[in-house]
């Protein structure tokens, strides 16, 4: 590839300046006192299962200021959600979770809402609950929480609720290559073992906020913190009250972190804004938000690997069981796209069966690596398990059974810009692997390393599209459909405008966040908007090129395609000496050129041809995902015995990016990353009473501070160019695979520190005092009396 000018280098980013000067406008600044404004408020159900008896709203009506009372008798009857049609706006009937929706309050103040909101009454029934996923998964466990299952409408893989094994599992994924009992067979050692995850929360900064607004012509204009303006935000308002597009606008600006979370204030915002005639503003408390946002989704792993002596795999099965929480929202694609992060290593015998679980506990959804990451904390513990056993290295054991750059792998995909040994290979070397590592005075301190692999997949199946206008001034305006949440995507996008027209990125200004002014786009999900809105606005740049050289064709008497645009010039190809400004194409009184108001306007889209949603009862494909980005971290730890407490003292990461459009966000997002990644593995996790969030405030859920991360000379983020051919520049994302092989890194050095293995996240001083208490019981007798 040519050298790049503008690709590749750090360009600061592009709202360095509103967001240090405070004037970044985000969702909870929209309609600070504007006049007309109602406070939504929404009371949420006490129980976690319980029949609603009576709501009597008569008390709140009284309440001075107070504009609507709204219960489930004024919403849509019908069900809706994401995937499988399961529940309402506000509850009819039943109440599923501490948490469920119950009424909504509009009043033309807060005080009056909150008032209001305390007056409602509502005699429950209190009914038997289920928390734990494997006892509700049984056959014949007595809680059913969706007794019409089998009658809701499912939105998206059908296929999913096929052989369901009990009334409260929704999903089903089947994954399967090969013939794995004879791939046991073969086996020269069979390693067995089960895991489990947590339910985690995003804490995103920015607590979920939305305006909405009715406007005369029967427009609902919806301004929210919600990210992906067309599926998540004028999609979502569509199916919920049952409007057409061209009555829904969605609108964002800048969103301060959201990691998956998805609590949906807007829709509450729209429900009084549709029934009021008056603009609706709804805010999330932090409390609110934790029950809300639609969590990570806890997972049951059972794990079992057959390996030959020599290191190689030869079969792998994997069961998981997923706590879905009262509602499935998202969770069915969660545990679907989960699968395919086992694709890193070459496994002729595989089966993935996993299991949506209806329970009585807050609905999961996504969060950053979308179900990737739950599966690697077993996978990964388990090479490191295997190559003990087999007294390999297990560098080397990963190395051996890695995928190579175009074999089949395991779901039938054809392998490209495959970086993950480059990756390996580096943070092997800096964290020292194979070298002795120092041990501090203190006899109850230990220090060892530990390393991981893993991999995020980007979704094939989405669309992008955008379009590039060139001013006569000069300067360039790129239209898009994604989303700004704080991960530095418009000045990754100005710079590929910039790099594709040869103008400085000084002249792009980047629009985006309104879909009644920017074209389609899936938005920010599944680290995509760098390949697809990248592709999308080259596309659109290479169109506006030929457009410039079609207008200035009779002007410079040449063919179109004998004429070149670039650098705010149109040359002739034969003679880049002779040139005209684009400006030209503008000057007025020239019949040759454009009229004054005219525009120069380029559209382009980005898709793939040909993607397969999979085999319904193998998950076989030839092209079920459109890019993998490859991770590996190595850490150092020293593991107090005494205390439990585990400080992380040394980091490494190395991320497969295809192309670093902008290196220094790149290693931002790797940063983050193993922050998000550090705190899954050693603090967070949401602590439930009988499905009650005990723990639901920044005080008392555990997340790592400053302190507790290394940095400066001790953090170190590599980034591996294994061009992807499809990408813009070889680029390809990176946001999400960041954090996917933290916490086996973690688990591996801890294990290599005290001979521990912990398999239930997080790894608390608790646990693991735990943990060491029964290694201690269990050596003790097997030495026997003395």
């Amino acid at each position: 590839m040519s050298e790049l000018s503008v690709v590749g280098k750090n360009v600061i980013r592009l709202d360095a300046l509103e967001k240090v000067t405070g004037t970044a406008l985000y969702a909870a600044d929209e309609a600070l006192g504007e006049p007309g404004m109602l406070h939504g408020k929404v009371l949420w159900s006490p129980h976690a299962h319980a029949r609603i008896i009576s709501i009597d709203i008569s008390r709140a009506k009284k309440v001075p200021g107070v504009e609507a009372v709204l219960t489930g008798k004024d919403v849509p009857e019908a069900r809706v959600g994401s995937c499988v049609d399961d529940q309402h706006m506000l509850a009819r009937e039943k109440v599923r979770f501490v948490g469920d929706a119950v009424a909504v309050v509009a009043a033309r103040t807060l005080e009056a809402a909150e008032e209001a909101l305390a007056l409602i009454k509502v005699k429950y029934e209190v009914l038997p609950a289920v928390f734990d996923a494997e006892e509700a998964m049984r056959p014949d466990c007595p809680v059913v929480l969706h007794p019409g299952l089998s009658g809701y409408k499912r939105n998206m893989y059908p296929y999913l609720g096929n052989d369901l094994p009990g009334p409260n599992v929704h999903t089903h994924h089947k994954v399967r290559r090969g013939n794995v009992e004879e791939g046991f067979r073969q086996a020269d050692l069979i390693v067995e073992n089960r895991f489990s995850t947590a339910r985690i929360s995003h804490c995103q900064l920015e607590p979920a906020s939305s305006v909405a607004r009715p406007n005369v012509d029967g427009t609902l204009v919806i301004s929210t913190s919600t990210k992906s303006v067309y599926t998540g935000v004028q999609a979502e308002v569509c199916r919920f009250f049952g409007l057409p597009p061209s009555k829904v606008r969605g609108v964002t600006h800048y969103i301060g972190g959201n990691f998956g979370s998805a609590p949906r204030a807007h829709i509450f915002a729209a429900l009084a804004a549709i029934r009021t005639g008056r603009p609706v503003k709804v805010v999330f408390s932090r409390e609110e938000c934790f029950f809300r946002d639609l969590n990570r989704l806890p997972m049951v792993i059972y794990l079992k690997d057959g390996v030959k002596k020599d290191g190689t795999l030869v079969a792998r099965q994997i069961k998981l069981i997923c706590n879905c929480g009262a509602y499935a929202q998202i969770t069915p694609l969660v545990i679907r796209n989960g699968s395919f992060g086992s694709s890193q290593y070459r496994i002729p015998n595989f089966r993935w069966d996993a299991y949506g679980v209806y329970t009585n506990e807050p609905p999961s959804g996504a969060f950053r690596g979308f179900g990737n990451a739950q599966p690697f904390w077993a996978m990964e513990q388990h090479m490191d398990i295997i190559a003990e056993k087999l007294r390999m290295d297990p560098v080397e054991l990963r190395q051996k059974n890695l995928i190579a750059e175009g074999e089949e792998n395991l779901r039938g995909e054809k392998t490209h810009s495959m970086g993950a040994a480059e990756c390996l290979d580096k943070v092997a070397q800096w964290i020292g692997w194979g070298r002795p590592t120092s041990q501090p005075s203190s006899n109850t301190v230990k220090v060892a390393k530990g390393f991981a692999l893993a991999n995020k997949y980007t979704q094939v199946d989405t669309i992008a599209s955008a379009l590039v206008r060139f001013n006569k001034d000069g300067f360039v305006d790129v239209f898009h459909g994604s989303d700004e949440i704080g991960q530095g995507s418009q000045t990754v996008l100005a710079q590929i405008a910039a790099e594709e027209l040869g103008v400085p990125v000084e002249k792009i200004k980047v629009i985006w966040g309104d879909s009644a002014r920017v074209p389609y786009d899936h938005g920010a999900i599944s680290s995509r908007t760098t390949m697809f809105v990248g592709n999308a606005i080259r596309a659109a740049c290479q169109d506006v090129k030929r457009l410039i050289c079609a207008t200035a064709s009779p002007v410079m008497g040449a063919a179109p395609e004998d004429l070149e645009a670039r650098g705010g010039q149109i040359y002739f190809r034969s003679n880049p000496s002779k040139s005209m400004p684009v400006s030209d194409l503008f000057l007025p009184g020239r019949a040759t050129c454009l009229p004054h108001d005219a525009e120069l306007l380029g559209q382009g889209t980005f898709f793939y041809k040909g993607y397969s949603d999979g085999d319904p009862e193998t998950g076989q494909g030839t092209r079920l995902t459109a890019s993998y980005c490859y991770t590996a971290h190595a850490v150092e730890v020293a593991v107090d015995t005494e205390t439990g407490e585990v400080k992380v003292l040394r980091f490494c990461s190395a991320t497969d990016v295809g192309r670093a459009i902008n290196p220094k966000l790149c290693e931002a997002q790797s940063e983050g990353g193993i922050a998000q990644g550090i705190g899954s593995a050693l603090y967070e996790e949401m602590l439930l009473d009988r499905g009650r969030v005990l723990n639901c405030n920044f005080h008392d859920y555990g997340m790592p501070r400053m302190t507790e991360l290394p940095g400066n000379h001790d953090l170190k983020c590599f980034l591996v160019e294994a061009n992807h051919r499809e990408g813009p520049f070889g680029a390809k994302g990176m946001g999400e695979g960041a954090m996917t092989p933290s916490a086996p890194a973690i688990a591996n050095a801890i294990y290599n520190a005290t001979g521990v293995r912990l398999m239930d996240l997080p790894m608390s001083p608790e646990r693991l005092l735990r943990a060491l208490k029964a290694q201690n019981k269990e050596a003790g007798h097997k030495s026997g009396p003395l």
